[in-house]
């Protein structure tokens, strides 16, 4: 039996099939849209804490959401393992240098872990593979009640601290010594600026015309001509040595008893001085008066002409 339709039965089949083929279409572009047939590559990031972490965050990149969050495992105690894809046409854009971190895109909406797009010039970041994650500050997370809790402790401790800080200086003689400390700061600032204004001199002194390149360049060359001489002088005299040694401590000796012997009578030097020098005058005057007699003239007059020719130089004698 042939089924027979009319113009009304016909048009709404036709329209049922237009609306059902629209929303099929429809549905096909909101999945190629969601990036459902793109190729995905995994990754993963260890945390510390993943508060607000869970299977289905969004990954975005530069503003775009590029994949989800697949899941998220507890392996020990503070490593918390989370592993997410992103669309293939996004993986080039992951670099060795992209940053990732777990940002909230409203203050108090969901967290997103975001990636920074990398640079071209260094490779791209291996599939499957796990790349560094960095902690970020994020006000609600600080103002949950497990980061909050550790906040008040650590706030509670520093009251305590400045506590006891204030019940030393509650001291009268502690805040009078702290006074004069930072009475005495002023004089200690002042002689360090001369103390380097001193050392600016002196560096100046010693690099101006590089004398203390050439002070060390000399030094050097004495350096290299002494321990030429050494050797010559211990193979010329081995006793050198020895010599030296006992012409100290005789020195030394020597020092050690005119010490009390100069002591004694150094009250009395500056007259022993000077009658040191009447005598030496005395005893000039002698002199010349004896050149003068008559039996020494002759033989002076000798003598000097005799030293004057021995001070003549070879060629003219």
């Amino acid at each position: 039996m042939k089924l027979k339709f009319n113009k009304y039965e016909r048009a709404a089949g036709l329209f049922i099939i237009l609306a059902f083929t629209g929303v099929i279409m429809t549905a096909l572009s909101a999945a190629i849209k969601q990036g459902w047939f793109e190729p995905k590559v995994v990754f993963h990031i260890v945390l510390t804490d993943a508060d607000g972490i869970h299977q289905g965050t969004i990954v975005q990149m530069a503003g775009l959401r590029v994949g989800a969050v697949e899941s998220v495992d507890l392996e020990s105690e503070n490593k918390i393992r989370v592993s997410f894809y992103v669309l293939g046409k996004f993986q080039d854009k992951i670099r060795e240098n992209s940053v990732i971190q777990l940002v909230r895109p409203f203050i108090i909406g969901e967290r997103a872990i975001d990636i920074s797009v990398g640079s071209q010039d260094l490779p791209m970041a291996v599939a499957n593979s796990t790349l560094v994650a960095r902690d970020s500050f994020d006000i609600m997370s600080f103002l949950s009640g497990k980061n909050m809790n550790a906040g008040l402790l650590k706030l509670g401790e520093v009251v305590e601290s400045l506590q006891v800080l204030l019940n030393a200086f509650a001291d009268k003689s502690r805040a009078e010594s702290l006074v004069r400390v930072i009475d005495r700061l002023d004089p200690l600032m002042k002689n360090l600026d001369n103390m380097t204004l001193q050392l600016i001199k002196f560096s100046r002194q010693a690099t101006d015309d590089e004398s203390f390149h050439k002070l060390v360049k000399n030094l050097a060359l004495t350096t290299q001509e002494m321990n030429k001489i050494l050797p010559e002088m211990n193979k010329q005299n081995p006793e050198i040595a020895k010599d030296l040694a006992s012409m100290m401590k005789s020195l030394a000796i020597v020092t050690n008893a005119l010490g009390p012997a100069v002591k004694g009578v150094e009250m009395e030097l500056p007259g022993a001085g000077q009658r040191l020098v009447e005598a030496l005058d005395e005893s000039v005057i002698v002199l010349k008066a004896m050149q003068k007699s008559y039996f020494l003239q002759s033989s002076v007059k000798e003598v000097r002409s005799e030293e004057a020719k021995a001070r003549l130089p070879a060629g003219k004698k």
